[in-house]
């Protein structure tokens, strides 16, 4: 929440603005509302919601300030007009639907000299037939109905079963043995393992991040009552830690690959490994992922558009819901930021998309390593340089930008639709590689220490630099504000190939504090027992914050009033659904499903 209370500080202590408010009087409202619910209620009620751009037949010094105003990139395009209309009351009779919302908009918003087109829009009318299923929305309820099924059947095998003697397979589905499993602490467990706890305390945390910076996202999709508060917001120096705050994304990527490469060199102490186990692998992590992730997105697909209605609700979630559709073979395979990347059915999942594609390079880099018994430290780190000079090189021949330079109002809005730097290296595994690198190098490395009896927490050095690792971070973000000044080719794709990295190396850092129990604020915070269950339910959190938030926000009948405190709200809102929600979706679904894996694999 410090970010939160920072942009407050930002909102009230900035006072710099392109124009004036006077001057912004002279633009035509961006967003408008008529009563939904009225409308639909009249004979032959029909709502449209539309966006129209605006032109002049000839030289006009209002339609030149309206161009003057929405070429500043900090604002918001205000050729681009955005309404709901009740259309069966306020336009003039016209057969043609097209025809009758423009020059609705002619009468009601635009004056002489200026002429609209209409660019997208959608209508509705009183729904007045019964519902009908489809077959996925069918398919979906009866994948709920076998999963529901088969947690009675293992609980209730688990309750009246007696004696010790019982299959674990039936078992997996006992929601008593998920819950206790959910909520043990494992305290008497490898002592290796024990000391990363607090990296469930550091999971939950940064989710919160990230659902802070969602929720500020979706309140650009929406019709807003004063779209001035976002035009003016990002240009304040302490916003910087929201603009430039997406490299914070890296250290779950950095937290993934230390994770996975500490276990499997603990577990190459025991048994001789070699590339020979990747496939098992790879279907371990795809059993892992795939059920929450396709179930949700199959909710997305079937159900989401059908759970609420509104003025705004279709081109929301219900445009969304058909892309989820549309998508859906994309997520299965794990490609869907590769196919149709313009196009995005739950944004938060390119992350595990990307999290997939370079688990595949980590986990055969690291199993021909053991196998081989190669120097593991001086390869990866030699591969962690090349990833970071062959994204340096990308961005330079394609002017890739960091996000810092395309966080802007109407990209925000548009979810970054048709910019590259987004879709082509944001979302790209490629852009991850080096967060990839150094948390295998991290793992490496707190592997060797303890296989040597080396204290790293004794180092003076050390320590200072892991106290120091979380304010360097911030500092990393606010550094934003400096390299906007730098707009050249080179500054800028020299930038994108070394924010990322250089963030992953200090939570590296923070992560090899934590590991060796050096003590400070952080690590007491994160290592609060409460942190496990909810660090636990961190995939189901994932994946449910954005179905959550959207249905929160779209389902409003009037123009949003954007604010801090409409954001935090909002934030608050969907922290307390998403994690009411997760419960369920993982000790229903993730945890016996892994446990079955598991079981079959054993």
């Amino acid at each position: 929440m410090v970010p939160v209370l920072m942009l407050v500080l930002g909102v009230v202590a900035a006072t710099d603005r392109d124009f004036t408010d006077v001057e912004q009087l002279r633009l035509p409202r961006l967003f408008h509302l008529d009563n939904y619910e009225r409308c639909l209620a009249q004979r032959g009620g029909q709502y449209c919601l539309g966006s129209f751009r605006v032109s002049a037949d000839q030289e006009n010094p209002k339609y030149e300030f309206i161009k003057e105003f929405s070429s500043s990139p900090q604002n918001f395009d205000r050729t681009l007009l955005h309404r709901g209309y009740c259309v069966s009351s306020r336009c003039p009779s016209e057969a043609n639907i097209t025809l009758r919302f423009e020059r609705c908009i002619q009468q009601h918003v635009l004056p002489p000299g200026f002429t609209a087109a209409l660019q997208t829009y959608s209508c509705e009318t009183k729904k007045e037939v019964d519902f009908k299923m489809d077959i996925p929305q069918f398919a979906f309820l009866l994948v709920i109905g076998i999963i529901l099924f088969l947690n009675l059947m293992g609980t209730l095998y688990d309750l009246l079963k007696g004696g010790e003697a019982k299959s674990k397979l039936l078992m997996s589905w006992s929601l008593r043995v998920n819950w206790q499993r959910l909520t043990s602490t494992h305290d008497d467990g490898d002592p290796r393992l024990t000391a990363l706890a607090p990296i469930q305390g550091v999971r939950v945390l940064l989710l919160i991040l990230v659902m802070m910076t969602h929720a500020s996202e979706i309140q650009h999709k929406v019709y807003l009552y004063n779209p001035e508060f976002f035009e003016k917001v990002l240009t304040y120096p302490i916003t910087m830690l929201i603009k430039n705050g997406s490299s914070i994304t890296q250290i779950f990527i950095v937290l993934s690959n230390f994770l996975f490469g500490y276990s499997l060199l603990i577990y190459s102490k025991n048994k001789q490994l070699g590339l020979s186990q990747l496939p098992a692998c790879i279907m371990h992590r795809i059993a892992r992922i795939t059920p929450i992730h396709m179930l949700v997105v199959g909710f997305a697909a079937t159900w989401w558009q059908e759970s609420g209605s509104g003025p705004q609700w279709a081109a929301t979630i219900g445009a969304e819901s058909q892309i989820c559709r549309k998508k859906f073979w994309t997520h299965f395979f794990f490609l869907h930021n590769f196919i149709y990347k313009d196009e995005h059915c739950l944004l938060q999942t390119w992350f595990l998309a990307v999290d997939m594609q370079v688990y595949f390079v980590a986990s055969a880099l690291m199993l021909y390593m053991i196998q081989k018994k190669k120097n593991r430290i001086q390869i990866l780190t030699c591969l962690f340089i090349l990833s970071c000079l062959l994204n340096a090189g990308l961005a330079y021949i394609n002017d890739w930008k960091s996000l810092l330079y395309i966080m802007l109002p109407e990209n925000v809005r548009t979810t970054f639709h048709g910019i590259p730097s987004f879709s082509q290296y944001y979302i790209s595994p490629w852009g991850s590689l080096p967060s990839c690198f150094i948390g295998l190098i991290t793992a490496c490395v707190h592997f060797d220490m303890q296989e040597h009896g080396y204290k790293i927490a004794k180092q003076r050095w050390f320590t200072t630099l892991y106290h120091l690792s979380i304010p360097l971070i911030v500092l990393c973000l606010l550094a934003g504000n400096v390299m906007l000044r730098h707009t050249s080719r080179g500054a800028v794709s020299s930038f994108l190939a070394a924010e990322r990295p250089t963030v992953a190396f200090l939570a590296a850092i923070c992560i090899l504090g934590i590991a060796n129990n050096v003590d400070n604020i952080f690590r007491r915070v994160t290592g609060w027992r409460g942190w496990t269950a909810l660090g636990r339910m961190s995939l189901s959190v994932l994946m449910l914050h954005w179905v959550i938030n959207m249905r929160l926000v779209a389902s409003k009948r009037t123009l949003l009033e954007a604010s801090v405190f409409t954001i935090a709200a909002d934030l608050l809102s969907t922290i307390l659904w998403t994690y009411c929600a997760a419960l369920p979706l993982t000790l229903l679904v993730e945890a016996p499903l892994q446990r079955t894996f598991n079981s079959l694999l054993s």
